[in-house]
């Protein structure tokens, strides 16, 4: 059980390093082009706390800077999306009948409390070598 959840680990991690997005960056020294190029890379957020540190104040709520025509926010919007797009798609599947192993599954399916239910002290559960706890934060979303 534990092999074959530290090989998904590391395909998991793997497959994450390839489908990496693409980094934008300024042509020019302007301080517009430099917050609009790390709008696309960090986010908004990052970009607004650039801006404020120049004198510069940039709404949530109204244009304020056009990249190439388009909002600042419109392209931090689509870095985004584009980043949500590219994360991999994980599966995790029981390969042997072992009661951990199906422990491990039941939380990811069911949640803790019926293996907390089974066993009493999570902490006594380990699943690919972190506690169960850990485990089911990090693949609660994947496809089982």
């Amino acid at each position: 059980m534990k092999k074959q959840l530290v090989m998904l680990s590391l395909a998991c991690i793997s497959f994450g390093s390839l489908a990496s997005n693409p980094h934008y960056f300024s042509a020019d020294n302007r301080i517009e082009s430099k917050l609009c190029s790390l709008s696309a890379n960090e986010g908004f957020t990052a970009a607004r706390k650039e801006a404020a540190k120049h004198g510069i104040s940039m709404s949530r709520f109204s244009q304020s800077i056009l990249c190439n025509g388009t909002d600042i926010r419109e392209i931090a919007k689509k870095a985004q999306s584009q980043e949500a797009a590219t994360k991999a798609a994980v599966e995790v599947f029981a390969k042997n009948e072992q009661k951990e192993t199906q422990l491990c599954i039941t939380a990811l399916k069911q949640g803790l409390t019926p293996v907390r239910e089974k066993i009493g002290n999570l902490n006594t559960l380990k699943c690919n070598g972190e506690a169960v706890t850990d485990f089911v934060k990090r693949y609660q979303n994947a496809a089982i």
